[in-house]
């Protein structure tokens, strides 16, 4: 069946930010060619904790989702479109040492009624395990490997220990000295280490497997590019309207001075990118060309200045090729 999937939300952007729209649409994942493949499971991984990373990487896939609709459908685990496999590999195993001192209670004589404190000297001992999981993406009917991706995880335990006790003269606690870095043979890392590093890694490959949603900014040009623009009030009024978070104000604000002006660059970038924030792609992909074919005539202007109408051509057309990618993945994976 089917999935029918609302493409667009918008809000605003916050204060400090390049004044403009953010809004949430979907975004093609790191590997596009993994679209192809909405029929998976996860196959065999080698290494210390490889079998943690073939269980997390089998949920991984039971769990990813687009807009609240699951994307991988296994119509047979033994005869999958694809397989994710790969190995571990321990790519570090160090040591942090460090001695610090404490004020505590070292004599009680009743429940919270400290009779004695006293400065505990502690040393530290932080072991820290880095790792790489590595997938690969198999395509078993072509016999042929579709992409391969790396993904690091890092896990830490630390241990402290009393090494002397010194009377309390209200002396100032803190760290004694400086920390001592230790390095250490990968095969002496700790099995339960390398187990707690895996799920960290994998859960990485969320954006190389499957599409995902993610924010996008569509920003506004804030300098008069032209004389029209430079003579309306009504531009640098709207400019104040997109920093002071009135959406709604500041486009219609836009698309009236679009419509007076219509061979102004930087209005009709700023409506467009109202239209972008909306969702309409192609509304916004004609105002971003038109803005980037009239800001190129207009002798003298800096390259900087007109920037971001280029890149937010640039934007569009990369997001709505990512759109059509991700339309027809879902028509051939709900078929």
């Amino acid at each position: 069946m089917k999935r029918i999937l609302a493409l667009f939300a918008f809000g605003l952007v916050t204060a400090c930010q390049t004044p403009g729209y953010d809004y949430v649409s979907r975004a093609a994942p790191n590997y596009p060619e993994a679209l192809e493949y909405t029929d998976v499971v996860a196959g065999r991984f080698d290494g210390p904790a490889g079998e943690i990373a073939e269980q997390e990487f089998s949920a991984l896939i039971r769990s990813t989702e687009l807009e609240g609709q699951p994307w991988f459908v296994v119509l047979d685990p033994d005869q999958p479109q694809g397989i994710y496999e790969g190995d571990v590999v321990v790519t570090g195993y160090r040591g942090e040492v460090r001695r610090e001192t404490e004020r505590e209670c070292v004599e009680w004589d009743a429940p919270f009624d400290c009779e004695h404190h006293a400065i505990v000297e502690k040393e530290c001992v932080k072991d820290i395990v880095d790792v790489d999981v590595r997938a690969r993406l198999t395509d078993p009917a072509a016999r042929r490997i579709v992409f391969t991706s790396v993904k690091g995880g890092t896990s830490e335990r630390e241990d402290c220990y009393d090494v002397a006790e010194y009377p309390d003269t209200d002396q100032p606690t803190g760290t004694v000295g400086s920390t001592r870095y230790e390095t250490y043979s990968a095969y002496d890392a700790p099995y339960g280490m390398i187990a707690e590093a895996v799920p960290e890694a994998v859960r990485l490959f969320r954006f190389d497997i499957a599409p995902y949603m993610a924010s996008f900014r569509a920003e506004i040009v804030t300098n008069p590019l032209s004389g029209e623009e430079k003579g309306d009030a009504r531009f640098a009024a709207a400019v104040k309207a997109t920093k002071g978070g009135n959406f709604l104000g500041a486009c219609a604000q836009w698309d009236e001075l679009a419509a007076a002006y219509p061979a102004s660059p930087g209005i009709l970038h700023n409506s467009g990118a109202c239209a972008e924030a909306r969702g309409d792609m192609a509304g916004a992909h004609s105002q971003y060309a038109r803005a980037a074919e009239l800001a190129k005539q207009i002798p003298l202007l800096k390259d900087k200045d007109a920037q971001v109408i280029f890149d937010a051509l640039a934007r569009v057309n990369r997001g709505r090729r990512e759109n059509t990618l991700i339309d027809e993945a879902i028509e051939v994976g709900g078929s």
